[in-house]
């Protein structure tokens, strides 16, 4: 993966680099960054899928018991941590914030309220993300109980995570993100200082050049 994706990932990050000064940003530009990070997502997952399968023939009963607790206290934490629109409103914006502060630093208060109101107007589908996990627990604990089928679903995963998902989260997941592509292209973007955009592309070329350093290492 080390050798064959990173190289590709730090292609992404640079074909974004010329567009940064740019008073308004290409959005095709960016959807299709978006579907590539995603793509490398599945992809990476697919290096793991062989040491998967192995380590999976050799789980006991009580393993896959440990596993679907510490499952559940997860879902029963996120449940707790968005069972109001306030709540879930807070949550969903500490991801986001944390995101944008990683690759642009500080932002302003205005910038801020921007984000809020993004997510008052486009809240993240919490409930059916529980739902979700849920669902694909279940068909995880059903497929150990006969090897071939625990080794069918464990491949089926490692080759596409989003496959054992409701469709119904999906389809709420991906309303969502190009809601997300929208605001950040028409809306958000807009509002960034010269300031906000040098850390952007410093971050951009940084991290691109750290990842074809790792894939150069023997």
């Amino acid at each position: 993966m080390r050798k064959e994706m990173f190289s590709e990932v730090a292609k992404t990050f640079r074909s974004l680099e010329p567009e940064i000064k740019k008073s308004q940003i290409n959005p095709d530009l960016v959807a299709k960054n978006f579907l590539e990070i995603q793509s490398y997502f599945k992809k990476g997952t697919n290096y793991f899928k062989d040491s998967a399968l192995k380590t999976a023939g050799t789980l006991t009963k009580a393993q896959f018991e440990h596993f679907a607790r510490k499952v559940r206290e997860d879902i029963t934490e996120t449940k707790e941590d968005n069972e109001t629109p306030e709540k879930s409103l807070k949550t969903a914006y500490k991801r986001y914030r944390r995101s944008f502060e990683f690759w642009i630093g500080g932002f302003s208060v205005k910038q801020q309220d921007e984000i809020e109101n993004f997510l008052k107007a486009n809240p993240y589908p919490w409930e059916l993300q529980n739902k979700s996990r849920e669902h694909t627990l279940k068909l995880f604990l059903a497929a150990s109980q006969n090897p071939a089928a625990l080794q069918k679903f464990v491949a089926d995963y490692f080759v596409d995570y989003e496959s054992s998902r409701l469709p119904e989260f999906t389809e709420a997941l991906n309303k969502h993100k190009a809601a997300f592509q929208t605001f950040l292209t028409e809306q958000f973007w807009k509002g960034l200082s010269s300031s906000q955009k040098n850390v952007l592309r410093d971050n951009l070329i940084s991290r691109a050049e750290d990842l074809d350093k790792i894939a150069q290492r023997p």
